[in-house]
């Protein structure tokens, strides 16, 4: 059995408050992103790039992180378009009001950095030593 890359996919796109569409590339491109912080975090998954899904089942745990994480590298990315935005200032155009939404994606990004956090920990194995 095996996990196809739509439903990480689908994860990813059930965190937008209203629908979105983004390039197919980039939406690859947060999910590389994804994969390698899972792997070098926790463990392998065994991704196929040949089939395009995972060669097993993957948890719907493992599912709802990837989909956080690529949610998070997309977060990252909107706020430096929001950064970008606010220095725009000339005589002839001034963007007011970017401050709150530069705030509220500071703070989507760091709850979203909280949650992720925490289920990396519950997924992580405990080993405790043997006092034998």
């Amino acid at each position: 059995m095996s996990t196809p890359y739509e439903k990480v996919q689908k994860s990813f796109y059930a965190k937008f408050q209203s629908p979105v569409i983004l390039p197919d590339g980039l939406i690859k491109e947060f999910f590389e992103t994804a994969l390698s912080e899972f792997e070098l975090e926790l463990y392998e998954l065994q991704w196929s790039d040949e089939s395009n899904e995972f060669e097993t089942d993957l948890k719907k745990i493992e599912i709802n992180l990837l989909g956080r994480c690529m949610y998070t590298a997309y977060l990252e990315r909107e706020i430096d378009r929001i950064i970008k935005l606010t220095n725009i200032v000339g005589k002839d155009i001034s963007l007011t009001g970017m401050g709150d939404a530069k705030r509220f994606s500071l703070q989507a990004l760091a709850n979203e950095e909280e949650k992720i956090s925490k289920l990396k920990y519950m997924l992580k194995t405990n080993s405790f030593y043997d006092e034998g």
